[in-house]
């Protein structure tokens, strides 16, 4: 069979863009942990909204690409609905298909790359977490509050601070 070479060059630009927008969201997440190590508090907002953007721009794009990729399994005669991009790129056995693995193959690092940099910014953040749990737990200080329960649900006068649930109303 043929290849349906304008849907496939159209999708090699979508997988570009995706790409591009990868290394957009990369670039956040990179800011992103400047601020957490230097806890600019002020600064999550603004990437938040920055990385919130970037992901509706993914969701867009994956959601074009999803619906060209299944254009092209029909095309191919491929199962529609359950076959994926890479199944669609292994059996394209033409020369004209080599542009569309090589496009894909640098996406898939970059998305892999993105993966792993968010991983590391939660790694980060759960230390910092950790650190502060520490700090709350330190020593016994008393509560003057009274209607204070330990996590099992037990009513106590006093404990660490961190560790109670105070009953309100």
């Amino acid at each position: 069979m043929s290849t349906f070479l304008p849907a496939i060059t159209q999708l090699c630009r979508l997988l570009r863009q995706e790409e591009a927008t990868c290394h957009q969201l990369l670039e956040t997440v990179h800011t992103e942990r400047a601020a957490i190590r230097t806890l600019a508090i002020k600064e999550f907002h603004s990437i938040n909204c920055r990385r919130l953007s970037i992901l509706e721009s993914l969701q867009s794009l994956a959601a074009e690409r999803q619906h060209l990729v299944q254009e092209l399994v029909g095309h191919y005669g491929l199962r529609p609905g359950t076959a994926s991009i890479q199944e669609l790129i292994d059996h394209i056995q033409d020369p004209s298909s080599d542009d569309l693995r090589a496009v894909y193959r640098s996406y898939v690092t970059v998305a892999k790359t993105v993966r792993d940099e968010i991983g590391q910014n939660v790694v980060l953040i759960e230390g910092i977490r950790g650190v502060v749990d520490q700090a709350l737990s330190t020593g016994t200080p008393v509560s003057p509050v009274k209607d204070l329960y330990a996590a099992d649900g037990q009513s106590i006068v006093t404990g660490r601070v961190n560790v109670l649930i105070h009953q309100q109303g």
